[in-house]
């Protein structure tokens, strides 16, 4: 007897995602101690003790389970977002969102447009569900290109994702675009994980389209990635769908409390947005200074770019023989691509150090 046997098709056929690799396994693998690591390979905010919450914790009843209305952190969330209280719901991280939506909307038989390059999360819980993924490319300026998904869409394309600032490109989709996607009766999800870094949203649109539903995170601006905490705002019946599947208890006590935590004291995490934004624009700088690299203008947290005459493998070996880590992508959306997040000042004086020698 095999498991496969019993296994759903679209399960046997789906690929592993591979996710961040944590520091202790890169310092092994390096030999480069593990604070001396330096992580710009996941977009992660290097400020993430900044809120002290070592005394705090104990204070939290971790022997109760949580609340799985989520009334306190929504009605935090209503205050900082300015949306009703019945429009929002919080989540393990937007992932677990992502993989909610997909299976609110999408049958085996559906259609889910992926307008690449863009967060691979869309494409993963996709396929697991069994729907059939849709690769649209962006244009050259990592734009939608509205002709060719006006060209697929059909009865049966149900939903499109939008990073908005896109992941890994950095750029934010327009206002007129976002309309014309929400007029074509599809369900569209803008995903604003990196909105407190460009402060750029279209949650005013809620209220015009029902077919439009934001997903926020606490991972990047908040440095909470380990708490895995996110939120949809929608209109108040498909949050009450959402309600509906999701894990009654997805949101621990830990992550609620830090949560409440961030949002109120987000105008301390807000200087430190400040900081990474000021360290993302020395990268950029100091990018487009070489003739043998085209760089990305980015909205968010990081900096997108292609080496045009350089080995971007060479590049990512040499930054990681110093522990210094970045992201690489070779495929037929980016070749030969690194994206680099922005860290703390130190960490981009070592970073631009290196790159110097590299490139």
């Amino acid at each position: 007897m095999s498991i496969n046997e019993y296994l759903r098709k679209n399960i046997k056929e789906s690929p592993i995602y591979d996710g961040v690799v944590p520091a202790d396994k890169l310092s092994d693998d390096s030999g480069v101690s593990s604070e001396d690591i330096i992580k710009l390979n996941a977009n992660e905010n290097p400020f993430g003790k900044a809120l002290e919450l070592t005394n705090e914790l104990s204070l939290i009843n971790i022997h109760e389970y949580p609340d799985p209305n989520q009334i306190k952190l929504r009605k935090t969330l209503s205050e900082y977002t300015g949306a009703k209280f019945e429009q929002i719901v919080a989540s393990s991280g937007s992932d677990e969102l992502i993989d909610i939506l997909i299976r609110l909307f999408l049958d085996p038989s559906d259609k889910l447009i992926d307008a690449q390059p863009t967060f691979g999360m869309y494409e993963f819980f996709a396929k697991i569900q069994g729907a059939e993924v849709l690769s649209i490319s962006r244009k050259s300026d990592f734009s939608i290109d509205t002709d060719s998904i006006s060209k697929t869409i059909d009865k049966s394309t149900k939903l499109i994702f939008i990073a908005s600032p896109n992941n890994p490109t950095g750029n934010t989709i327009e206002k007129d675009e976002l309309i014309w996607l929400l007029n074509q009766k599809i369900m569209v999800v803008v995903d604003e994980t990196y909105f407190e870094f460009c402060g750029e949203s279209y949650m005013e649109l809620i209220n015009e389209f029902e077919n439009l539903i934001i997903i926020r995170s606490f991972s990047k601006w908040a440095g909470l990635a380990g708490l895995r905490i996110g939120y949809a705002i929608t209109n108040s019946e498909l949050i009450n769908r959402i309600i509906q599947i999701k894990q009654p208890y997805n949101i621990n006590s830990a992550a609620e409390h830090v949560a409440i935590k961030a949002i109120n004291n987000k105008e301390r995490l807000f200087e430190k947005v400040k900081i990474i934004m000021e360290q993302k624009d020395k990268i950029y700088n100091f990018l487009s200074n070489k003739n043998n690299i085209r760089v990305y203008p980015s909205k968010a947290n990081f900096v997108l770019c292609d080496l045009e005459d350089i080995s971007a493998d060479e590049v990512f070996e040499g930054l990681a023989k110093k522990g210094i880590f970045v992201r690489k992508f070779s495929n037929k959306f980016l070749n030969n691509a690194l994206r680099i997040s922005a860290g703390t000042p130190d960490q981009t004086r070592k970073l631009l150090l290196e790159l110097e020698k590299l490139i």
